[in-house]
């Protein structure tokens, strides 16, 4: 019975811990990229308010990045579908194309 208390513990210690190792990148890519580290206002009301602007440069950059990703997807199919529309319509030779000059 203890030792399945204990390991549950464990299971729960390592949760916990994975959860609090994405937080902390998170601060991390903060301090190296958004310069969190080199915040030097003195009042707290000024400092909270550069940390939020911060926290929310990264929000929206992770937002772009997201929307890149789905504007390319969605090139990548109209190209794709438009090819294959080509090729049945027969706008598409097989035979090779040989330049007159």
């Amino acid at each position: 019975m203890d030792s399945e208390l204990l390991a549950e513990e464990k299971q729960i210690a390592l949760a916990d811990q994975r959860r609090r190792n994405g937080v902390e990148g998170k601060f991390g890519q903060g301090k190296r990229r958004f310069g969190l580290d080199l915040i030097r206002e003195k009042l707290p009301l000024t400092s909270g308010c550069t940390i939020a602007m911060n926290l929310l440069v990264m929000n929206l950059e992770k937002l772009l990045e997201l929307l890149f990703v789905c504007i390319a997807g969605l090139h990548w199919f109209m190209m794709a579908t438009f090819a294959s529309e080509r090729s049945t319509t027969g706008l598409i030779s097989s035979r090779p194309c040989h330049a007159t000059c």
